[in-house]
């Protein structure tokens, strides 16, 4: 569906969406900034406009030199002390204050995509209108916030030189706003063009922009140079150049005569008024000089400063269909994430965990789970296998409720899983995905993501979890980064010691659940073998569910799921599966078979 764009007054609405920010975390600023910029400014403007006319009728007067000199350096000093309350402003107190105000708008939308729910990244659109969030929310705010004062003053610097040119004559004010409002009219149809190639620009360089994202992330970095996609996305950049290239030719075809028309007038507008102050308002007296120069600056200042809040307005609008873009983000409705007043605290202890007829599926997608029942008692060591696609990993989001059935029910402890904190519950779930990410953080904070605890059971745990090569690495500092995202001292892991890593995190404190999705899928049989011994040591007593797709590693599980297209076809331990000879036997069978010949 094409993308509305706001019209007339509706657009007002995004101009002060972009301004909230500023408002909602300075308000002083904006009054300050408001003040200096339709008060202040303007004031230097008028006495640098009155300058010469004091200081020439001061010469034509006859006045002394010393009275001349005095004239021209109170004018002078007033412009100066303005100038210096304006530097003392930004550099004192503006430009920090929009650094924090920049920082926590950024924050804003951050919070807002980590209270969004987890459906909405399965919709292109969402990640399009995050990205505008996140990259142009910023930007086109601040740029909004800047062209503010840019209006106002221009609107108090129009008043004031009104105020001079009518003293003189009425009719030169309407010569000079002729020419000026002549100009706008010449470029109003350059606008939509102008909206329309930025937009076109905007949209194209987001495959670049992907691109970039690509080459910055390491995991990536050995398909591109080791296949031909690093080639094929440079092939993209070429083509989205081209395209550019055209949209920028189209533009130019429709706009370019109308700023050569603007062009031509601005040398006429100069001399037209020129012309007026000469023959009709100095009209040879000499002692008029002086006048004539305040007017000629005034009718300058007056004609630039039209023309910089009819441009600026003109961004204002322009900038509402970004403000736009960046309200679809905020507007997105979550039922998951957001905190609930009503939550209940998640229980202590042990989980004990059922599906009850529990009914899910991903919009536009064939894969369904249909009343499903599972139950897995406190305590229990409970693994799924299935092929790919199956519904195993389905099932962990449930637990986690990333996403919410669309029929039956998740129950812990017997409570369904929606009355719960949702936010407090998952900390008593101990995950590890199988997709291993460690974070840019120091080793400290990626290993207490889920508690705080003392160094020393720090210690213990990556000792326990074969850690200690890693440590050797950090120096045997736990605030070393493990990353170089933002320093060069930071450490890089192998794809074991960053899987290893994810699940230590598992052993910072008591969970009512574990969930572990292929926690092995980096390690090497030994370190495997290790891991299954801790998870199945006595002094785990979480209740533990494991996706797996070796069945070696779950021949030890107190009851094994089989899962098929959503459904459970087998259950029971591994010596029944294997008895029943069904599908749970062929991919056992047919794995020992693999291992054997070393595949």
């Amino acid at each position: 569906m094409k993308e509305k764009k706001p019209k007339g007054l509706a657009k007002i609405k995004y101009i002060f969406f972009l301004l909230k920010p500023y408002w909602k975390y300075g308000k002083l600023y904006m009054i300050i900034t408001v003040v200096m910029s339709a008060l202040v400014q303007p004031v230097s403007t008028y006495l640098a406009t009155l300058l010469p006319k004091q200081a020439i009728d001061a010469v034509v007067a006859g006045a002394q030199r010393k009275e001349i000199l005095l004239t021209i350096g109170m004018y002078t000093l007033g412009i100066a002390l303005i100038a210096a309350l304006q530097e003392l402003y930004q550099l004192g107190y503006a430009r920090l204050k929009v650094q924090k105000i920049d920082l926590r708008l950024r924050n804003d939308v951050n919070e807002k995509a980590l209270f969004t729910d987890f459906k909405y990244y399965d919709n292109p659109e969402y990640f399009k209108k995050f990205s505008i969030a996140q990259e142009d929310y910023p930007r086109y705010a601040s740029w909004t916030m800047h062209l503010l004062p840019g209006i106002l003053k221009g609107l108090g610097t129009m008043a004031g030189m009104i105020t001079l040119i009518t003293a003189a004559g009425p009719l030169l004010l309407g010569v000079t706003l002729f020419f000026v409002i002549l100009n706008g009219v010449i470029l109003l149809p350059t606008l939509k063009p102008e909206a329309d190639l930025q937009a076109t620009w905007r949209d194209r360089w987001r495959p670049v922009e992907y691109v970039t994202r690509l080459l910055k992330q390491k995991e990536n970095a050995a398909e591109l140079r080791s296949s031909g996609a690093g080639l094929k996305f440079l092939g993209t950049v070429h083509s989205v150049i081209s395209r550019s290239r055209d949209a920028y030719r189209a533009f130019v075809k429709k706009t370019l005569p109308f700023y050569m028309v603007q062009e031509l007038l601005s040398p006429i507008q100069t001399a037209g008024i020129l012309a007026y102050i000469v023959l009709f308002i100095i009209e040879g007296d000499i002692t008029k000089i002086g006048q004539y120069a305040s007017l000629t600056v005034a009718s300058a200042a007056l004609a630039s400063n039209l023309e910089t809040v009819f441009s600026n307005v003109k961004d204002l609008f322009q900038n509402s269909l970004y403000g736009e873009r960046a309200a679809a983000f905020f507007e997105a409705k979550s039922e998951i994430e957001p905190p609930r007043e009503e939550a209940i605290a998640p229980p202590e202890g042990v989980y004990d965990i059922e599906l009850r007829d529990v009914s899910f599926g991903y919009e536009n997608a064939a894969f369904a789970i249909e009343h499903l029942d599972l139950h897995i008692k406190s305590g229990q060591r409970v693994a799924i296998v299935g092929e790919n696609g199956a519904g195993k990993t389905t099932l962990t989001k449930l637990l986690l409720r990333l996403y919410d059935v669309t029929g039956g029910a998740v129950l812990i402890n017997g409570t369904d899983i929606k009355e719960y904190d949702i936010h407090k519950l998952r900390l008593h779930i101990g995950v590890a995905f199988q997709d291993v990410r460690v974070l840019a953080m120091s080793l400290r904070d990626n290993l207490t993501v889920y508690n705080e605890v003392p160094d020393e059971q720090l210690i213990e745990v990556i000792h326990k979890l074969g850690l200690e090569g890693v440590l050797e690495k950090a120096d045997n500092n736990l605030d070393t980064m493990v990353s170089r995202e933002f320093t060069e001292d930071g450490i890089a892991l192998s794809g074991g010691e960053a899987q290893r890593l994810t699940l230590a995190r598992l052993f910072t404190g008591e969970f009512g659940l574990l969930v572990l999705d292929e926690p092995s899928s980096a390690l090497d049989p030994l370190a495997e073998y290790r891991l299954m011994r801790i998870i199945l040591d006595a002094s785990n007593t979480a209740t533990t569910l494991m996706i797996a797709h070796r069945l070696s590693t779950v021949r030890d599980f107190d009851v094994i799921y089989h899962m098929d297209n959503g459904e459970i076809i087998e259950r029971g331990t591994h010596d029944e599966l294997m008895a029943a000879q069904g599908k749970y036997y062929e991919m056992f069978t047919r794995q020992a078979e693999n291992y054997q010949r070393g595949e």
